[in-house]
């Protein structure tokens, strides 16, 4: 990978990683944002594992990032509050986004789609940030 490419995929990587600590200041409670904020924050800490070996195995991250794809959409299922289940599942849909390029890259790394893969941080980065708001 050359560097400006290597620099957007830990750029990417890097994004993705900031979505369990947008999550964690939730706190337990019914129905409410909080509890929906712990729900996901729980599943998305724990699918997320161990970043470690991201930005040297390319193919453990496609297989990691494919992993957590399927455990946060488990967790929207279980998230009731309207406004977290919205926030949760755009970012959902710009972490499959970011999942499908990073599969895309990885089996052909000589012609990553820097322009998608700058879109779909951009993406991905706004709506952590929006979940962030919302989980405090």
């Amino acid at each position: 990978m050359t560097r400006t490419r290597r620099a957007r995929f830990l750029a990417l990587v890097g994004a993705a990683a900031l979505v369990p600590a947008a999550l964690v200041g939730c706190s337990a409670g019914g129905q409410s944002v909080a509890d929906a904020c712990q729900v996901a924050g729980d599943t998305v800490t724990e699918a997320m594992g161990d970043l470690s070996s991201v930005a040297t195995d390319p193919e453990a991250a496609t297989d990691m990032f494919a992993d957590t794809l399927a455990a946060m959409k488990e967790a929207g299922d279980k998230i009731e509050n309207e406004e977290v289940k919205a926030a949760f599942d755009d970012f959902n849909g710009s972490f499959e986004e970011f999942q499908t390029v990073m599969a895309d890259a990885t089996e052909d790394p000589t012609n990553i789609d820097t322009d998608a893969m700058t879109e779909i941080s951009s993406d991905l980065q706004a709506s952590s940030t929006k979940l962030q708001e919302l989980c405090g």
